[in-house]
């Protein structure tokens, strides 16, 4: 994928960047110019620069970095700078106040690309089972949309893609519509394809997408499995390069959305959450890592980014729950190396102690406010000690966050403790 700094048809632009480029004015992603955040520029997203020659300058307290902001200027003045091509005229917008912008308010134009095609996209590369090639292609488009920062959670879908050598690089060539930009570590939205485990969870990015080969030791969110054959080059060359960049237009389009997880979805996450976490160490081995802790709500955001929703649905949560399940038990058929489900999910003692302390005081999904653990808990006065316990249960499914400040004990019986 070429840089996004050298896109110049509008095919290549999203719907949101061609809005701010071509038909608003002092609207923009805030980019600082100077240390204290009062001067800065207006980008049409936070993967182009603006073309305009202009600043603003802030009067009232600076807007913060990256948001999405329309600003009111109360003078403009022309100054003339100069810089390594020579000299240019500068616009100095001063402003006197701004508000915040919702990017999804943004998107009155039908993208370029339906949804089913950007599915299609990804079935380019593949022969086989009509159903498994849809599944495969399916999995490719929800890793490309990513998910959204969840409750105390960075957002991404880390994808154990599981297979053989051949089917990967056809995997790895449909993912070329991933900018070099997003592949970078200082990006917000990061990318990796590798057939080396690697951990970045410490990354400052705020959506993290992994897709390993085979993978054992890092927690995956979904098995996408390359049960089928794949094509030459050839067969399908002249396709995959006229739609990439409408597909890359789509995705850029689908990570400035935050879709929103209804109240009224709590319910239905737990009885799924239940559900999946009974099936997996249910089935006694598994041939990878499976993270649990907000796969439902992740997969949901997910595909509500590829309809362009504003918010999550039931169809959306029900889409992605059947689709891993339907991933899962074809990766149990399929994938030779097994391991052992009592060995991946055994809890640490400071965990167990954890579970067990709040099944005591809080009892079995009743709503319990993380601020207050440290203070009815004894066991979680030991810093570092219990937000690792605390992670611990979450990624093996024993709560669920229900928002930012509250979560629910789920009961999975003795086997939990083990």
């Amino acid at each position: 994928m070429a840089s996004l700094s050298q896109r110049m048809y509008g095919y290549s632009f999203s719907e949101i960047e061609k809005e701010i480029l071509f038909r608003q004015k002092d609207l923009g992603f805030v980019r600082p110019a100077n240390t204290g955040g009062t001067i800065f520029c207006l980008d049409p997203s936070p993967f182009l620069k603006t073309p305009r020659r202009e600043v603003y300058v802030a009067l009232c307290p600076p807007p913060p970095k990256g948001a999405l902001i329309r600003v009111s200027v109360s003078e403009t003045r022309e100054e003339i700078q100069k810089d390594h091509t020579g000299y240019f005229r500068l616009l100095v917008h001063c402003i006197t106040s701004y508000e915040q912008v919702d990017p999804k308010t943004l998107v009155r134009h039908r993208s370029l690309l339906h949804p089913d095609e950007v599915t299609d996209f990804f079935r380019l590369p593949f022969i086989g089972e009509e159903e498994v090639v849809n599944e495969i292609a399916m999995c490719s488009a929800l890793y490309t949309i990513s998910s959204p920062p969840l409750p105390d959670q960075k957002g991404g879908i880390n994808a154990a893609v599981l297979g053989k050598t051949k089917p990967w690089y056809g995997f790895k060539r449909s993912m070329d519509i991933i900018p070099a930009e997003l592949k970078k570590e200082s990006s917000d939205y990061f990318y990796r394809l590798s057939i080396q485990e690697e951990d970045y969870s410490k990354l400052r990015s705020q959506e993290i997408n992994l897709a390993f080969l085979n993978p054992e030791r890092i927690p995956m969110h979904i098995p996408l499995v390359l049960d089928a054959g794949i094509k030459n080059l050839s067969q399908y060359k002249e396709t995959h390069q006229a739609q990439k960049p409408l597909v890359t237009a789509f995705m850029l389009d689908a990570l400035l959305m935050q879709p929103v997880v209804p109240d009224n979805l709590q319910g239905s996450i737990v009885d799924a959450m239940y559900e999946l976490v009974s099936d997996v160490k249910g089935s006694g081995s598994i041939p990878y890592t499976q993270d649990f802790g907000t796969l439902i709500p992740r997969l949901g955001a997910s595909f509500a980014r590829y309809n362009s929703r504003f918010n999550v649905s039931s169809d959306d949560i029900k889409k992605g729950v059947n689709l891993w399940s339907d991933m899962f038990y074809r990766a149990k058929k399929i994938v030779s190396t097994q391991h052992p489900v009592s060995q991946l999910y055994r809890l640490s003692d400071a965990a167990r102690r954890l579970y067990v302390d709040l099944n005591d005081v809080y009892g079995i999904e009743n709503p319990i406010m993380v601020a207050e653990i440290p203070v009815t808990i004894t066991g979680a006065k030991t810093p570092g000690v219990y937000e690792e316990a605390l992670e611990d249960l979450n990624r093996q499914g024993l709560l669920i966050r229900m928002n930012r400040s509250t979560i629910k004990l789920l009961d999975f019986g003795k086997q939990c403790l083990t």
